[in-house]
């Protein structure tokens, strides 16, 4: 043995006694916790002429929105396209619930006039007509879905 009997039991009293300061301290902070659940999302998506890809992707973005298990929906809006765009985007409006489709009606983007249409908490705007390309709508989709994936523990306002 390298201490004395004595020796070795102060220190395993005071491993113990740090011990359950620790555990104490883990129990307080677990207790000062409260388990919320990200509020509900919404898309709205602004697109234009893009009637070869917007079936891939409407139907990517619905299966994202079924794999993440949350509430979500999306608006889509058609800003003026001028071929077979919002044909495509009616057809899948009435088979998906999760879709809404709107007509833009002027040349602005319509974001204001589409809000009240939003379901959700939280509204993500995603434009196809200028700022995305299909690829980077598949990555922004994905990672805003996978985000919300899971419950978020906050401290509590009574303790703060």
């Amino acid at each position: 043995m390298f201490l004395s009997y004595t020796a070795s039991i102060v220190l395993l009293s005071l491993a113990l006694y740090g011990l359950w300061y620790v555990i104490k301290d883990i129990w307080n902070w677990i207790h000062t916790l409260e388990f919320v659940r990200p509020p509900d999302v919404s898309f709205v998506i602004l697109v234009r002429n893009m009637e070869h890809e917007i079936e891939d992707l409407m139907r990517y973005l619905v299966k994202e929105i079924v794999d993440g298990g949350h509430e979500c929906d999306a608006v889509i809006v058609d800003c003026g396209s001028d071929d077979l765009t919002p044909i495509i985007l009616k057809r899948l409006a009435t088979e998906m619930d999760t879709i809404t489709f709107v007509t833009g009606t002027s040349v602005a983007r319509p974001v204001a006039e589409v809000m009240p249409l939003c379901r959700g908490a939280v509204v993500h705007i995603l434009d196809l007509t200028s700022r995305l390309n299909v690829e980077q709508f598949m990555v922004v989709v994905s990672s805003l879905l996978r985000q919300n994936k899971h419950e978020v523990a906050v401290k509590s306002r009574a303790d703060a």
